[in-house]
């Protein structure tokens, strides 16, 4: 990676995939929605999909995706089927490995419509896929709530606690 060093298995082994995506972001990589916050939601992905069963390959893919289209910090309603379109060129290069038409229309879908709260999905994997990110609202001072959580393993106090940076 030019920007950082490997911080995990899945950075390690798709380098080149991380380096496009920092590569082409558009805010400062270190930004409250930059790879720190990519490697968070990966690692929280990764924890709830041991309970989901959610699908190991598109949790990865998404949490570096997600918000690599980001334009600014703010409310941006569209940067997520920004980051949709991004994925799809990706795949149709060959970029993201050898996805299935499962495992891409999850990506998909999760990138597309990972930042409308109200969204609904029936996919375990685009579920976990969008309480990894939400669970992630910790480090902008916003605390997850219930309501915007879609499995019932995320909703439980304890997982929504788990991810406070800022608890004893």
């Amino acid at each position: 990676m030019s920007k950082n060093k490997p911080a995990n298995s899945f950075e390690k082994n798709n380098s080149e995939l991380i380096d496009l995506i920092v590569n082409q972001f558009k805010l400062d990589v270190d930004s409250v929605h930059g790879i720190s916050h990519w490697r968070k939601v990966r690692d929280v992905g990764l924890y709830l999909a041991k309970q989901t069963k959610a699908d190991i390959t598109v949790v990865n893919l998404f949490a570096y995706l997600h918000d690599s289209k980001r334009e600014s910090e703010n409310d941006e309603r569209y940067h997520g089927l920004r980051a949709a379109v991004f994925m799809d060129d990706l795949y149709k290069k060959r970029v993201l490995g050898g996805l299935s038409t499962r495992q891409w229309m999850q990506l998909m879908t999760a990138c597309a419509f990972h930042c409308l709260p109200n969204e609904k999905s029936d996919d375990i994997t685009v579920q976990t896929c969008w309480d990894a990110d939400r669970l992630d609202l910790w480090r902008a001072g916003i605390v997850p709530q219930k309501q915007f959580l879609n499995t019932d393993f995320a909703r439980q106090d304890n997982v929504i606690q788990l991810w406070n940076p800022f608890k004893d």
